[in-house]
């Protein structure tokens, strides 16, 4: 006759991995995750779940590493960030993609989720990116293991459902894979034309392999007022002089629009738009004032969000007013990535006409989404242009993303 414990079936695997799933989602930070994940096989086993890598990114923001310009820019010590950056140098992670055949014909569009996406340079022109031809030929890297993949020319069919001469401009980006198709290597790209008096997306998914089209009658012109942004499956615009945000819900592949508030309106522009508490759409906008006390102009974040009031239409509900540092004459949003807002501030005492050799004249700050903490981020000898921010976990926990 067996004993009690002879009896008693062992613990199925299941149920102990799936504790240690929720175990590990309460941990703050990618790095302590890492931490975690070296300390046995069981352990690393179940951080290398795409799941679980899932459930975890979508509670812990992979953190912002740093600028995609010529050369990287890492965040510098004392950010968060910092050890991160480092350990992407130290693993040989090449940003810039130089691994991708004829890599000069080929120009950066954007960055999201550990990939890059890259243009064909049009023959004769140097950027592929500001201008209002329609491309065609599009790559997409990923920069820590070394792998790429060029994707399928868009069609011909396709191409002539827009007329050349009325396109005015072109944004070329990334974007999450259906939730379906979400295997860690899946993802779409999309090309949005917009014309005279309608907006033309030509979307690819990796798991169809294929090109299609979406196409949207805006009745006028539209003029944009801020840089693409994401919240929610749905990628966001601004757009004036109607002062409203245009929606693109990625799962539908439907546009919308949204009010604007009217007040603050940022001078030059500036407007950011995040995932605020409880899933809320939040708003940023730079705006200057002059202050007696201070003897000139200071800089101020205002911080907005939408509310819904009962069957009436969305009021934005002021949420904070964030001061920024004094020493700086102007400042510029560069971003979103990583649960940080990526400021620029130019100092009063830089003539951007003449660099200075002494070293670093500008500095870059984040604005912590959740805490709402400004903390510098990383400094330049030189103005920055491209505003592609990489962020990503730490090199063990990733894994191939094409």
């Amino acid at each position: 006759e067996q004993s009690p414990l002879q009896q008693a079936a062992p613990p199925e695997q299941p149920i102990l991995d799936e504790l240690l799933e929720e175990i590990f989602l309460r941990l703050p930070t990618a790095a302590d995750l890492a931490r975690a994940s070296m300390a046995c096989v069981s352990f690393r086993r179940v951080v290398a779940g795409h799941a679980f890598r899932r459930r975890f990114r979508a509670l812990h923001p992979p953190p912002l590493l740093g600028i995609l310009d010529l050369p990287f820019i890492p965040a510098e010590p004392p950010h968060p960030s910092a050890a991160a950056a480092r350990a992407y140098a130290d693993a040989g992670a090449d940003f810039w993609c130089s691994f991708l055949p004829s890599r000069e014909r080929w120009g950066i569009t954007d960055v999201r989720d550990g990939r890059v996406l890259l243009a064909g340079v049009p023959e004769g022109s140097i950027y592929p990116w500001g201008g209002s031809k329609l491309l065609r030929d599009f790559a997409v890297c990923d920069p820590l293991f070394r792998l790429y993949l060029v994707l399928p020319v868009i069609p011909d069919d396709l191409t002539a459902l827009v007329h050349e001469p009325d396109i005015t401009d072109v944004d070329y980006f990334l974007v999450p894979p259906a939730e379906d198709e979400d295997d860690g290597v899946s993802f779409r790209v999309m090309c949005l034309a917009r014309c005279k008096t309608k907006l033309v997306l030509f979307v690819f998914s990796r798991g169809a392999g294929q090109w299609r089209t979406v196409a949207f009658d805006s009745g006028s012109e539209l003029y944009w007022a801020s840089r693409r942004y994401y919240w929610r499956r749905c990628f966001c615009r601004a757009f004036f002089p109607e002062n409203r945000l245009l929606m693109l819900d990625i799962d539908r592949m439907k546009f919308s629009v949204v009010n604007l508030p009217i007040e603050p309106w940022p001078e030059e522009y500036e407007m950011t738009f995040v995932e605020a508490a409880k899933g809320s759409l939040g708003m940023f906008t730079i705006f200057d004032d002059f202050d007696e006390k201070q003897g000139g102009v200071v800089f101020h974040l205002w911080y907005g969000i939408l509310r819904k009031d009962g069957d009436s239409a969305n009021l934005w509900q002021a949420n904070a007013m964030i001061s920024l540092p004094l020493s700086y004459r102007h400042y510029r949003i560069m971003g979103v990535a990583g649960g940080y807002l990526l400021l620029q501030g130019i100092p009063k005492d830089l003539l951007l006409t003449s660099p200075s050799a002494e070293g670093k004249e500008t500095d870059c700050f984040t604005l912590n989404l959740q805490t709402l903490q400004l903390e510098r981020f990383c400094g330049t000898a030189d103005m920055i242009y491209e505003d592609h921010l990489y962020a990503g976990l730490p090199p063990s926990l990733s894994v191939p993303t094409i």
